[in-house]
């Protein structure tokens, strides 16, 4: 049964095993409470929206399921029922229910809209219609399809590139034998496609292989990485609405989930920088001191290089081996700061400085 989490505040003091068990949907839709864009924001609506959505592409896959293994159909589905299921999952939502990429937003990263980055700019209101909302885009999407692929069981994971969110069914340990299969599920636009890992580090931005190691791309998020997502995202509104400070106290949050994404870090660094904020999570508190006292020059890859630096130091200062080669392999590797301390909560309460923890719309 899936938890009810009711509030964002809630949520923020969820523990990531506890997140597991929250609705993506439901999780999505708190981050964009009180953002611009969501004045009107009916979360027990969008949520019975959403199950009703299920229940169609559920009829629509059942009546189809036989083509897996008709010879006129089963080459194009590739003999493969996760590859048919995730299929009609995307043509019902876009075919049936109006599913529709927000064209107004094609290469427009002005998040000021909340409808933009989460799933409410897709579902209509009590009363209205498909064409009574803007549409999605890559940014909810994907998060769209695994709402509704999820209340139908699948394994659908969210996954990240540099600039892009898709969809991945990720059914490898899965129960039901039919479904362990792994393929990535592209729908931020028109139509359906799935595409090989390679395919994302050209598209939409190139990226190196050490930039997808550092940063976790490619790879499926767990539900603590994806409320990261969000928060991020939430930040991003609140950015662009010249809200810094609540920007900052997002961006924290975003990393305390998931610190090994660098631009959580980036993100916070710059918003801290320009609203004085005074974060609660140590290793930010470190580097954004010693950007601070460095009169904001470094990057957080330089500040993280300096402080390795100087930990190696004093541990060659304490082996007696200050003397030795600046290359010479003098001990272990030294760790990148710790991410969230045992010490503090899992995140910052969103309400915690009153009125500067909602966004409000530009004068």
């Amino acid at each position: 049964m899936v938890q009810k989490a009711f509030t964002l505040d809630r949520l923020l003091a969820m523990t990531p095993e506890e997140l597991a068990g929250v609705d993506i949907a439901e999780m999505n839709l708190l981050c964009a409470t009180g953002l611009p864009g969501a004045e009107a924001l009916d979360i027990a609506h969008c949520l019975a929206t959403l199950d009703g959505w299920a229940e169609r592409v559920k009829s629509e896959t059942e009546r189809h399921l036989y083509r897996v293994h008709d010879p006129e159909w089963a080459d194009y589905y590739r003999h493969s029922e996760a590859y048919l299921r995730a299929e009609l999952l995307l043509q019902v939502l876009q075919e049936d229910l109006g599913i529709k990429y927000d064209l107004t937003a094609k290469g427009n990263f002005d998040f000021k809209d909340s409808r933009v980055a989460f799933i409410h700019g897709m579902i209509p209101g009590p009363g209205a219609s498909a064409a009574d909302v803007t549409g999605g885009t890559c940014a909810s999407m994907p998060v769209m399809y695994a709402a509704v692929g999820r209340r139908l069981g699948y394994p659908l994971r969210l996954v990240t590139t540099k600039g892009h969110i898709f969809v991945r069914w990720d059914g490898k340990d899965h129960p039901n034998p039919t479904w362990r299969e792994r393929l990535n599920i592209e729908g931020a636009g028109q139509g359906f496609s799935s595409l090989v890992d390679d395919y994302y580090k050209s598209w939409p931005l190139k990226v190196s292989e050490a930039e997808v190691q550092g940063n976790g791309w490619l790879k499926s998020l767990t539900a603590a990485e994806e409320f990261a997502e969000f928060l991020a995202a939430r930040g991003h509104c609140g950015t662009d609405n010249g809200e810094v400070l609540f920007a900052a106290r997002c961006f924290e949050n975003a990393y305390r989930y998931d610190p090994v994404r660098r631009c959580y870090r980036d993100w916070f660094l710059e918003a801290a920088a320009r609203s004085g904020y005074r974060p609660q999570t140590p290793a930010l508190a470190s580097l954004l001191a010693r950007r601070r006292s460095s009169g904001g020059a470094w990057t957080v890859e330089q500040i993280i290089a300096k402080q390795q630096a100087a930990a190696r130091r004093e541990w060659m200062r304490s082996q007696g081996t200050a003397g030795l080669p600046v290359g010479m392999p003098t001990g272990p590797a030294v760790p990148m700061p710790p991410s969230v301390p045992d010490t503090q909560p899992p995140s910052v309460p969103d309400t915690q400085r009153g009125s500067e923890s909602r966004v409000r719309p530009e004068n």
